[in-house]
């Protein structure tokens, strides 16, 4: 298995997940670093059109945001000036 690289942001009202999210056809699994590594499926799916559900329920308040190369670049300058 390829190594956890996320591709974007699971935004809630409280929380910002790095996730990975990989195209299905008309609908991409969204995983987190837990559930990469694990033979099961991810807890959360983006559905075209029809936007994020969790274990085949409609979820609203959450949202996906692209990880940028500036953002990435962000994280790594704070990290290293720890």
């Amino acid at each position: 298995m390829q190594p956890f690289k996320p591709t974007h942001y699971l935004i809630s009202q409280t929380r910002k997940i790095p996730v990975k999210v990989v195209s299905q056809g008309i609908h991409s699994q969204i995983y987190t670093e837990a559930e990469w590594g694990r033979a099961t499926a991810p807890a959360f799916e983006v559905r075209s059109k029809l936007g994020i559900f969790c274990r085949g329920v409609q979820v609203v308040g959450h949202d996906l945001e692209p990880i940028t190369i500036d953002t990435q670049r962000q994280k790594q300058t704070v990290s290293g000036a720890t």
